[in-house]
């Protein structure tokens, strides 16, 4: 009872509030972009710590909050300085003098990459989307997430009742081909339910790549996220959300999606 109180806490605060912030756009979506960013590199770093490595965790976080500035402003000073801190990190390990610079540099990397330069593309989304075929950004953000949920939600029901074949037992032995499937079928109810009542400006291509990316890229997404806590020995990412978890527990599927997106719309 106590965590189901919890977990409805957290959506009645946390949906109103991604709704804003996602509607509003501009360095409201940056706050929140950088939010998800640095809050799930801060949980990458707290996994890879229980393997025993010790990332640079200020000059990591600075290189990410860095990549969003330069989505939002595309300076040369940015990449330079990016460039100089990774140039830094990589002394800073060699004059450490430990016996693991290997595994502690793969970790302070492994923290830019998957949470923090994820998120950026998130944020490109959002605010260069418009500039690349995208009718209405912040409408089509929020369909994503929904499609996201719909996703989750009926690979989880459809896992459940037909689920026969596993997706990938080493890393998820709950996971089936037919909740992948049903979790598909979730996308494309959404992005077509758009196409067909034109609620913005969303083509027949466009919903169909859509559901694609997001049907098949949100599991990987969630896929990679167990590996990550299932090499870390860790239940949950982190506390962060209470009864829901962590940042990278929650926001995983859409992390992981964000990139294929960005590429869709750069070469659509």
């Amino acid at each position: 009872m106590k965590e189901l109180l919890s977990r409805v806490l957290v959506a009645v605060a946390g949906i109103p509030a991604l709704i804003f912030l996602i509607w509003q756009g501009g360095w409201y979506f940056f706050v929140l972009s950088a939010a998800i960013g640095l809050a799930g590199q801060w949980e990458m770093y707290r996994m890879s710590a229980e393997k025993g490595a010790r990332a640079f965790q200020a000059p990591g976080y600075l290189i990410t909050l860095l990549a969003m500035l330069y989505v939002m402003h595309p300076h040369p000073w940015i990449t330079t300085t990016i460039l100089l801190l990774f140039q830094f990190i990589l002394l800073a390990e060699m004059f450490r003098n430990t016996a693991s610079a290997i595994l502690n540099l793969g970790a302070t990397l492994n923290g830019i990459l998957y949470p923090g330069l994820l998120a950026a593309a998130l944020l490109w989304l959002r605010t260069e989307s418009g500039n690349n075929g995208v009718s209405h950004p912040a409408a089509y953000i929020l369909t994503v997430f929904v499609a996201i949920w719909a996703n989750d939600t009926f690979a989880y029901f459809t896992g459940k009742s037909l689920g026969r074949r596993k997706l990938f037992e080493r890393v998820s032995p709950k996971k089936s081909v037919e909740g992948l499937l049903g979790g598909i079928a979730g996308t494309f109810l959404v992005f077509f339910t758009v196409y067909f009542f034109q609620w913005y400006s969303l083509g027949g291509s466009e919903a169909l790549f859509n559901s694609l990316i997001v049907g098949l890229a949100g599991p990987l997404g969630d896929l990679v996220e167990s590996w990550f806590k299932r090499d870390s020995g860790l239940k949950d990412s982190s506390q962060i959300l209470a009864a829901h978890g962590g940042i990278l527990d929650r926001f995983d599927s859409l992390l992981f999606v964000a990139p294929f997106l960005v590429i869709f719309y750069s070469l659509y």
